[in-house]
């Protein structure tokens, strides 16, 4: 996956996997990646969030089996329980820093 992003990015110049040590590296390519999967996904940020930890094939069939609409149900609807928990920490750190610094979705 990172060789694949570096490809597209043309960014680090030489890259070798050890580079993700570096944080300026692989938080670039960690943002890549899920803006990557919430394109693939129709902007549905859940989705891209599953993607980004339970796989892309995976995030999709979710998706489409939760009818795409409803937020609550996709999460309901995910198999891998590490998923689900990735999903909520996330969620969860993302409405106390919105709440902090009053940034609107």
């Amino acid at each position: 996956t990172c060789e694949e992003i570096n490809g597209r990015l043309g960014w680090p110049p030489n890259f070798t996997p050890p580079d993700l040590d570096r944080p300026v590296v692989s938080i670039r390519m960690g943002l890549d990646y899920l803006n990557t999967q919430r394109a693939a996904l129709g902007g549905d940020l859940y989705a891209a969030l599953a993607a980004y930890n339970g796989g892309p094939g995976n995030a999709a069939i979710w998706l489409n089996l939760a009818g795409g609409s409803d937020p609550d149900l996709f999460l309901e609807i995910i198999r891998f329980d590490e998923t689900q928990r990735y999903i909520k920490g996330i969620y969860e750190m993302y409405s106390i820093y919105r709440r902090l610094y009053e940034i609107n979705p």
